[in-house]
């Protein structure tokens, strides 16, 4: 979820990452500028959002000649809605589209995108497979795991199930924005798989009740129990633990044993494109080392791209750089979440009330 993950650091140690280290060697004549070529994209919101604009867009405008415009998405939400209409007319506001997984879904089922292969994406050799779908690269992982205060937890939590320990009673906390994520985690903890929802998983989560001091309907909520230590435990995202962790609040991130959820943006071309081939080079381009490495330093997301070297304080932030990780990241059905999450939404919000 793009607009519960984003986290801001220290401006001046990102801004280190010049966006020299992105230059490319091809230089551009002010004939090329003049013609005055628009490339149109959808962008996210928030510090992702200038991260863009400011170091990974201006090289890749020298390189191609051409003039990079974004279309910001709301909460870094892609208006799903929109985007088919104006495909379907014929004419899309942008060619590139960066989605969660759901509206990736509902693209696909639309056929809103066009397929991409390793010959359109040669960056593909670099990533690792389980993050590249049939329209294209998944950019920017994020992940949901345990969150926990190291000096009020003494021993580390190693399970999803320590969220049920009656020593934190009232000193838990669990989102209520992506409840469907709250549902799986739930049955994985107590089934070892994350489907299907039942009365099973609502009664484990009845259990769990006397814990929970709240649900967060924010990241920036989460962020503000972790910092005034209101709870000691809790079911968070890896990015709003981490601006906590850079405050000095002693929080650290783990993924439990069972499984942790790992989440990505398909990067995709529009049907219809204006300019498929530098839409395509335009995604080759994100995937490439230099920036995933600044994405990575400047937001807290992890990349699929093997070839990302991460400083340590960037390794305990993300936990997915590290391949062991990486193996128990749980696999999640979108289809059959997007089938169900009505559903799903009315037994939560009644389990909510009662």
């Amino acid at each position: 979820m793009r607009n519960s993950r984003h986290t801001t650091i220290g401006r001046r140690r990102f801004l280190g990452l010049t966006a020299s280290a992105l230059a490319a060697p091809t230089v551009i004549s002010s004939q090329a500028w003049a013609q005055g070529k628009t490339f149109v994209i959808y962008s996210f919101d928030g510090v992702l959002g200038r991260a863009f604009k400011e170091q990974i867009i201006p090289p890749f405008e020298k390189q191609h000649g051409v003039r990079v415009e974004t279309i910001t998405m709301p909460g870094s939400v892609p208006p799903m809605q929109k985007v088919k209409a104006t495909v379907d007319a014929g004419r899309p506001e942008a060619d590139v589209i960066a989605m969660q997984l759901t509206d990736y879904v509902f693209a696909r089922r639309n056929n809103l995108l066009i397929p991409l292969n390793a010959s359109d994406i040669p960056e593909y050799k670099n990533l690792y497979p389980q993050f590249i779908t049939e329209h294209g690269p998944g950019l920017l992982l994020w992940s949901y795991g345990i969150a926990y205060n190291t000096q009020q937890v003494k021993e580390a939590p190693t399970s999803w199930k320590d969220l049920w320990d009656q020593k934190y009673k009232g000193k838990v906390a669990i989102n209520d924005p992506i409840f469907d994520q709250v549902l799986q985690m739930v049955n994985l903890t107590f089934t070892g798989k994350t489907l299907p929802v039942s009365d099973e998983t609502f009664k484990h989560l009845t259990e769990l009740r006397p814990n929970l001091l709240t649900l967060y309907t924010t990241g920036a909520q989460a962020e503000q129990l972790m910092r005034q230590q209101e709870i000691v435990l809790g079911a968070v995202w890896n990015s709003r633990a981490a601006a906590v962790q850079d405050e000095g609040v002693p929080i650290k991130f783990v993924a439990p044993k069972e499984g942790i959820f790992v989440r990505y943006n398909p990067f995709s071309v529009l049907r219809g494109a204006r300019d498929p081939d530098l839409a395509k080079a335009w995604i080759n381009y994100v995937c490439s080392k230099e920036p995933q490495s600044l994405l990575a330093e400047k937001g807290y997301q992890g990349s699929p791209n093997k070839d990302v070297v991460y400083s340590d304080h960037i390794k305990e932030r993300i936990i997915v750089t590290d391949p062991e990780v990486l193996k128990r990241a749980v696999k999640e059905d979108f289809d059959t979440i997007v089938d169900n999450v009505a559903e799903w939404r009315r037994r939560w919000d009644a389990w909510k009330q009662a």
